[in-house]
């Protein structure tokens, strides 16, 4: 937890504790509610609602012209 409190990624802790696959690594690493709340901070999400997405005409007509 303390490599990952200092903002090591997973993938490195992955690779020093020996963990072929990085499920095991994170099984072992529960985030807390501060590492969750410092997150968000970073990102500047805020608690207050986001946007809906809209996808441009081109989007949708490559999506229907896909089936």
């Amino acid at each position: 937890m303390r490599l990952l409190h200092a903002g090591t990624d997973l993938i490195t802790i992955q690779a020093w504790l020996g963990h072929a696959q990085v499920a095991t690594t994170h099984r072992c690493a529960e985030a807390d509610v501060e590492m969750m709340r410092r997150s968000l901070a970073l990102t500047g999400i805020s608690s207050g609602k986001l946007p809906r997405f809209r996808p441009k005409d081109a989007v949708l007509q490559l999506l229907e012209n896909t089936s």
